[in-house]
């Protein structure tokens, strides 16, 4: 029988106002531990896994290393990599523009009480990203942090399932709060190779249920129905969460149930950073009777809990 206890982890912090705030450090952070990482281990993935397994601060100490060999500093494959994540990192002032506008707009709409300098998550359902801000408090102002790619829900792929099997649902936008979430145990489906929820311990942002769309691809009998101009949109509910993923499939497209994927790296910085557990404590207080904490936490006084869902933003 497994016994399950509650796991306190006592933080003392103070909310604190973006002057005080290094973003330019938190920029740099994402770059480095979320982008450079994931270019590193598409290169030597092998290499790293053999030396750190899983150990996340061994994987940066041998890519410092890497970086030193005369081989690496030539690899022209890691150049693309690297070039490649670069570029979807950027985001020039129009867009960035764009986006502060909405969520400014969409705070005040939906009377989003923002009362101290907090991480404040996106999605770009078109673009297929996930953005992340901090909101400055004392300038009432957004702040880029960094973006990476996605995988939402791929209704299409409806056609594929037989009856009594998990439907494909569109990912819902709107304005959403994280709840108290869970640790992937990291078991393998059945092809051996996919990690639905990515590695063990990798932490799974739950949102709850929501009201979603699907398309319903079978008849009265339970018939699949092959004519997709005969297919019907229908409300469905979807427990909606945010989660890392191993597969074959790449990020970047839509391809899931309705959840939204995203790459080991970018799971790791947002636990480490707290960017959505604002849920996860209580009175400074980390609680939960089935999660540990993250490995390496920081950033404990700017936690959040919102994550905006747009399906277009320009």
């Amino acid at each position: 029988m497994k016994i399950l206890f509650t796991i306190f982890f006592c933080v003392s912090f103070i909310y604190l106002q973006a002057s005080t705030v290094d973003i330019s450090k938190l920029q740099n952070e994402f770059e480095k531990k979320v982008l450079e990482v994931n270019a590193f281990k598409k290169r030597y993935g092998s290499y790293l896994f053999k030396n750190c397994e899983d150990d996340f601060n061994c994987y940066e100490k041998y890519i410092n290393l890497l970086k030193s060999w005369d081989s690496v500093q030539n690899d022209n494959s890691l150049k693309m990599f690297l070039e490649t994540n670069k570029k979807t990192n950027s985001f020039d002032k129009k867009c960035w523009e764009t986006l502060q506008n909405k969520l400014i707009e969409k705070k005040q709409k939906n009377n989003i009480k923002l009362s101290h300098t907090q991480f404040v998550n996106v999605i770009d359902l078109e673009k297929q990203l996930f953005i992340l801000t901090l909101w400055d408090n004392s300038r009432q102002k957004f702040h880029y942090i960094g973006k990476d790619h996605i995988s939402s829900g791929n209704m299409e792929r409806e056609a594929e399932i037989r009856f009594g099997e998990n439907h494909y649902l569109k990912t819902p936008n709107g304005i959403f709060k994280s709840q108290i979430g869970w640790r992937s145990d990291g078991k393998y489906k059945d092809d051996n190779r996919t990690l639905g929820y990515g590695y063990k311990d990798r932490f799974v942002f739950y949102f709850g249920k929501l009201k979603s769309v699907r398309y319903n691809t079978f008849d009265k009998n339970g018939s699949k129905i092959i004519d997709k101009e005969s297919w019907k949109l229908i409300t469905d509910e979807l427990e909606f969460a945010l989660h890392a993923h191993k597969s074959s499939a790449k990020l970047g497209k839509p391809y899931s149930h309705g959840c939204v994927r995203m790459s080991d790296e970018l799971n790791r910085f947002l636990d480490n950073n707290h960017a959505l557990h604002k849920s996860m404590f209580k009175d400074g207080m980390w609680r939960t009777n089935y999660t540990k904490i993250p490995k390496n936490p920081q950033n404990h006084n700017l936690s959040g809990e919102y994550l905006f869902i747009f399906d277009k933003i320009q």
